[in-house]
């Protein structure tokens, strides 16, 4: 698949998110404490985040609240601490594809549409954070060019929690597949994401429409194509750097699902999936 493919892609997953929504902010400015396991909430809007400023480190459950009117994500990314935002929109505008060697990603919650929400948990060591959105609207600018970012510092704490959630099975992304411990069933599932490759992979969760397959739902974004595309986000984990874990929930119904990696692969380029990055599975 072509890079603009790729994008157009991406961009119809945004279209396919909007809808006319007129929510209450809900955000939280800079920082009271937070209560032992209570989740860090990002409440998101097109295009920027409301959020703490502050928290303290280890263990983190952080949420995010869709409140635009397109999908959106919470990737947590650390940056070196000279780095600022501003140098990574820069660097992101100087080459899209590779990451500068400064940034750790670190997991979050990945797209949820209009109106939903979704969790991820992980380990937060002290430094200077920044949470983004690299969906692109319906023109293929990252939602991230648009001011979709938000810097927030993790504070070190004098005890520190490190109780992990657990899990009801672990997948391990690789280059360039996903194993799984045993496959997923319906209900509320929390999943265990090992990253097992060289490079940042991450974890899109989509449902695929009664009879569709993920070649359908690729092809419907291919010049040409018409109609929607058939089937939704539903939730997942946002980039995770090479030999980090971090967990996600969600909810599964019965039906047909595919698990998606967008991420570019940093020698070639192609985004993961393009490179076999995807499974199907049914959950029953």
């Amino acid at each position: 698949m072509s890079r603009a493919s790729l994008s157009a892609m991406l961009i119809g997953l945004s279209v396919v998110g909007s809808a006319m929504l007129n929510p209450a902010e809900a955000g939280q400015g800079a920082a009271a404490p937070r209560q032992a396991g209570a989740p860090v909430q990002f409440v998101a809007h097109d295009h920027g985040y409301t959020g703490p400023d502050r928290i303290p480190a280890g263990m983190t459950t952080v949420e995010i609240v869709n409140h635009g009117q397109d999908v959106h994500h919470a990737q947590i990314v650390k940056l070196a601490a000279e780095k600022t935002v501003e140098d990574f929109v820069s660097a992101m505008k100087a080459d899209p594809v590779h990451w500068p060697g400064w940034v750790n990603f670190a997991g979050g919650p990945n797209g949820v549409m209009p109106g939903e929400r979704a969790s991820a948990t992980m380990n937060l060591d002290a430094g200077h954070y920044m949470v983004l959105c690299i969906i692109p609207d319906r023109q293929g600018v990252p939602h991230v060019m648009l001011g979709m970012t938000k810097p927030f510092t993790v504070v070190p704490v004098r005890t520190v929690s490190t109780s992990e959630p657990i899990p009801d099975l672990i997948m391990t992304p690789r280059d360039f597949h996903f194993d799984l411990s045993k496959p997923i069933t319906a209900g509320t599932q929390t999943i265990q994401v090992n990253n097992g490759g060289t490079q940042p992979h991450e974890v899109v969760v989509v449902k695929l429409e009664p009879g569709a397959s993920v070649k359908d739902f690729i092809a419907s974004f291919e010049p040409g194509a018409s109609g929607p595309p058939p089937g939704r986000l539903a939730g997942g984990l946002v980039g995770l750097d090479r030999g980090r874990r971090a967990f996600f929930t969600a909810t599964f119904e019965p039906g047909r699902y595919a698990l998606m990696c967008f991420f570019p692969d940093q020698k070639t380029g192609q985004p993961h999936f393009a490179e076999g990055m995807i499974s199907e599975f049914t959950v029953k």
